[in-house]
């Protein structure tokens, strides 16, 4: 019998404001489209004026609607309702997937659903920015309109214990934790470790993401350059805020030790993570942290800031070391131990890659997500 799928995301590769939870969507789709036999139909935006449709190689069909304006990071458009009705009646779900909280899309698609079972996946804590503009419609959406779509939800999924514990506590009878998985024939070491000291980044550039911190770890890099002169830090990433950054890099005096590579993919990316010494991951609120899987997975250390859900994710001096937040000082004094310490170094890597060999296996999180569908559509059989 035919399992009919329709996913609803407002970013989707290629998109460059696609980011972590974007990947998490592509590979989920994929994952149960092959192995779980779903019929697998994306519904997502695109910043074009025609209507889009394609087919990939793993035969999911992507529905890319063109959006009217952004407001902050959330592409909005007054046709969405209309076109979403045509789309659900042309694909006929069995179940509606909804990945939040980007407002606006799945919001709409949430109303649009009618009677058909929804699963909301939740990929954030609090979208609050300390903005004095944003932050009011964003407590606007979370108190209001959020819980809505959250409430109609038959099951909802986030990424870890900090996410279900926080902002979906309310929500937590009917809440389940399936944090990404890793492809571990892509992602895998390095045939020798890397000893040059090598700084990797692998994030959003994007102004509105200034959470990423990403301006700590210049400063950070800015002080140990006074000790080790050789360092160079690589970023990975696309955003609207490139440019502010290789300024600033130049205004601090280290843009010749600062290489911006833009935004990686597939096997380019896990090679950046095997030409590196030590990842660091400055930002102040992951949900999870996929940066930090993949990193793993290819046995290197991880260097940090001691929040969100990366504190479920990286023990402390076992496979990472973790860090106070906006903290440049301290940033700078554990990439320093993993970059002059090459024993510590070596086991924090293997004890990663033994993590995410043993708990993070894509095949595996996919099945769990499988599991949740299929509740999602047949709750009495649960």
């Amino acid at each position: 019998m035919s399992k009919r799928l329709l996913i609803v995301t407002s970013y989707f590769p290629p998109d460059e404001k696609a980011g972590g939870a974007e990947m998490f969507t592509m590979a989920m789709a994929k994952g149960l489209a092959i192995d779980h036999g779903w019929e697998v139909s994306i519904v997502t935006t695109a910043p074009r004026k025609l209507h889009q449709t394609e087919v990939t190689p793993s035969c999911v069909t992507i529905y890319r609607l063109p959006y009217r304006f952004m407001l902050s990071n959330s592409p909005i458009s007054i046709a969405w309702l209309w076109r979403l009705r045509q789309i659900i009646a042309e694909v006929n779900p069995d179940l509606i997937k909804i990945h939040l909280p980007v407002p606006g899309l799945g919001d709409i698609a949430s109303y649009a659903s009618g009677d058909r079972p929804v699963v909301v996946c939740y990929h954030f804590g609090s979208m609050k920015k300390g903005s004095l503009v944003l932050d009011p419609l964003i407590y606007v959406y979370e108190s209001f309109l959020l819980p809505v779509s959250l409430k109609k939800a038959r099951r909802i999924v986030c990424g870890s214990a900090y996410v279900k514990g926080g902002i979906l506590r309310k929500f937590s009878h009917k809440t389940s934790i399936i944090s990404p998985g890793v492809d571990l024939t892509r992602f895998h070491p390095a045939k020798k470790r890397i000893t040059e000291p090598r700084v990797l980044y692998v994030g959003s550039l994007n102004r509105s993401d200034g959470h990423k911190r990403f301006s700590d770890l210049l400063a950070a890099c800015r002080i140990l350059l006074k000790e080790i002169p050789n360092l160079r830090l690589s970023a990975v990433g696309g955003g609207d805020g490139r440019q502010i950054y290789e300024n600033l890099a130049t205004k601090m005096g280290i843009a010749a030790s600062v290489d911006f590579h833009g935004r990686l993919e597939g096997h380019a990316l896990a090679e950046a993570y095997r030409q590196a010494a030590v990842l660091a991951v400055p930002s102040l609120r992951e949900t999870f942290g996929m940066v930090i899987t993949e990193a793993m997975a290819t046995g290197l250390p991880v260097v940090a800031v001691n929040g969100g859900g990366v504190s479920t994710l990286v023990d402390n001096g076992k496979d990472g070391l973790l860090i106070p937040p906006q903290n440049p000082p301290a940033l700078a004094a554990a990439l320093r131990t993993i970059l002059t310490e090459p024993e510590m170094a070596s086991a924090l890597g293997q004890s990663g890659r033994k993590k995410v060999c043993e708990n993070l296996r894509w095949s595996r999180q996919i099945s769990l997500m499988n599991i949740v569908l299929q509740d999602a559509i047949n709750p009495d059989l649960s």
